[in-house]
């Protein structure tokens, strides 16, 4: 008989040195912008910024990341001359791989420009959001909006 591989899992789950100081991620509503405040547990309790919630530093670098479009809005015609590189070696002029190399590179760029375009976060009043307790009493940390 084979063991049940969910109790098997479940086993070694339990066995491990798991921490106990986790504190669970909350997801909140954004109720107001400007300061933002968060309600958590269905509404009762708020959090409001730069009081019982802080805004996380990388979320607000990540929202602003290409807010003006400077960045993605040339990549399409970008892509089409990068790949148009071609080159052979300079020593047996046989052709290089390096066309390749780059068209991959060009994929991966036009995959990060549709991301790109999709991290322009600005919070709205209704958006979720991820909340994380702090070490502090009562203090939280807004982590990102849930997409």
């Amino acid at each position: 008989m084979k063991p049940d591989f969910t109790k098997e899992l479940a086993k070694a789950l339990k066995e491990r040195n798991n921490p106990t100081d986790l504190k669970p991620s909350i997801v909140g509503v954004v109720k107001q912008l400007s300061p933002v405040i968060v309600s958590c547990d269905e509404g009762a309790t708020l959090l409001t910024e730069n009081e019982e919630l802080l805004i996380s530093e990388w979320f607000r670098f990540r929202c602003n990341i290409d807010s003006t479009s400077a960045l993605s809005e040339t990549v399409p015609s970008d892509l089409e001359s990068a790949k148009g590189v071609k080159e052979t070696h300079s020593q047996s002029g046989t052709p290089c791989s390096m066309p390749d190399a780059i068209a991959y590179l060009a994929d991966a760029i036009a995959n990060i420009n549709t991301e790109l375009l999709a991290l322009k976060c600005n919070l709205a009043v209704g958006d979720l959001v991820s909340i994380a307790s702090l070490e502090q009493t009562d203090k939280f940390i807004l982590i990102d909006k849930v997409l």
